[in-house]
């Protein structure tokens, strides 16, 4: 009779072990697992999640246990992060004096000017800018690092911004309704830009000394759709050498136009720069106080810039027809139906806050009426919309996936 020998059949236990392993989910999924893949999102995670098989109600107890790893201790620190091109950056913030678990405070993301340096460490101490609304609130202030191969309005540089809330709300008690986006300069431009292609997160945008309407000649169309969708405060000076007065203000005219909702403040005798914000503290934090991400919000209205991260309301996820061909989307309830206007666009996941139904009628380019299932049993799909809002924790709305006729 044959005898396999001893070794073989560990060796087959072994594969046969691992191969389990691979896929069902285990206790190997630790907070580590959890974080590198919540912070550094990236189209190969899919993959690697799908493998895993992860339950839908493993997640929050994942992001759970991701918290209670991190350093819950106040002060100022830094870390080093990798971008959508695996390129290393500095990312810098300072917490409230006490942070309590049981609350959430404000976020500050601030995007420092100068973006034409090399360096990949200029965000290490830029939210000292703002500095003395610390004094006034407890908040967070985070800073990630640009430089001239991923300014703020490259894909790499506004993947650097989301990935910077992804990276605050996982491992600090962030108020989801107070994000704010600041930016001085280069930084103030780069408010537009992440306006212009994912609102989503924030609540309203500070732009100081910058010029949004440069955006178009570095390759990215400024769609006003997109732009009203959240409120802004511009401020520049009148003696800016860099970006003249007079065309800043064509640029803010033609926003106003286009129903775009901005608050300007004009310092006449100001150079570029922001040397004079001890006088602004006060209109910031009223802001601070004031604005808030719209609630409630159903109607879904975007036109996605090919190429670039891409986060409006209640779209989680999209294919487009063509990546060169106008893709936009206008939406809007009119009693029990969604009636929906769309070109350029293949296939949309979309969710509304507070809307749990197990289906819904939709007509899409005043075709026929549908009715459109709710999608259920996705892991992946609640890994999407948690990328999606930045925030690590299972949403009970429903999601529902939308195909315009060809």
């Amino acid at each position: 009779m044959h005898k396999t020998p001893v070794s073989a059949f560990l060796l087959s236990f072994l594969l046969f072990f691992l191969f389990c392993r691979k896929n069902t989910y285990t206790s190997e999924l630790d907070p580590v697992h959890f974080s590198q893949w919540f912070v550094n999102s990236t189209l190969n995670i899919k993959d690697t999640l799908a493998a895993f098989k992860i339950p839908i109600d493993a997640w929050d107890s994942l992001a759970n246990a991701t918290r209670k790893n991190a350093a819950s201790s106040s002060g100022i620190f830094t870390t080093i992060l990798n971008d959508s091109s695996n390129s290393a950056y500095t990312l810098g913030w300072k917490t409230p004096l006490q942070i309590r678990r049981d609350t959430t405070y404000p976020l500050i993301i601030y995007l420092h000017g100068g973006i034409g340096s090399p360096l990949t460490t200029k965000g290490e101490k830029a939210y000292e800018m703002l500095l003395p609304l610390a004094d006034t609130f407890s908040l967070f202030l985070a800073s990630p690092s640009g430089n001239r191969y991923s300014p703020w309005w490259s894909a790499a540089g506004l993947y650097r911004i989301m990935q910077t809330l992804r990276y605050m709300s996982l491992h600090y008690p962030v108020n989801p309704d107070k994000i704010f986006l600041a930016g001085v300069s280069d930084g103030a431009t780069g408010c537009y830009a992440v306006a212009n292609t994912m609102c989503g997160p924030f609540a309203g945008f500070i732009a100081v000394s910058g010029f949004g309407g440069m955006l178009p000649q570095m390759g990215m169309g400024l769609f006003p759709v997109n732009l009203m969708q959240r409120p802004f405060y511009n401020v520049n000076a009148g003696k800016d050498r860099i970006y003249p007065f007079e065309e800043v203000n064509k640029f803010l005219d033609w926003l106003v136009n286009n129903g775009v909702s901005v608050e300007r403040k004009a310092y006449p005798d100001e150079l570029h720069g922001f040397d004079y914000r001890e006088k602004e503290f006060g209109k910031i934090a009223s802001l601070i106080r004031t604005w808030s991400k719209p609630a409630g919000k159903r109607n879904i209205s975007w036109t996605f810039s090919p190429g670039l991260p891409n986060s409006p309301d209640n779209i989680i996820s999209w294919k487009l027809l063509k990546e060169s061909a106008i893709s936009q989307i206008n939406g809007y309830w009119r009693n029990d139906t969604l009636q929906i206007k769309s070109q350029g666009i293949d296939e949309l996941i979309v969710c509304f806050p507070g809307l749990n139904s197990d289906k819904i009628n939709v007509c899409i380019n005043k075709g026929k009426t549908e009715k459109i299932l709710k999608l259920t049993g996705s892991s992946i799909l609640s890994y999407e919309k948690m990328v999606h809002d930045g925030f690590p924790n299972v949403s009970s709305d429903a999601m529902y996936r939308i195909s315009p006729p060809k």
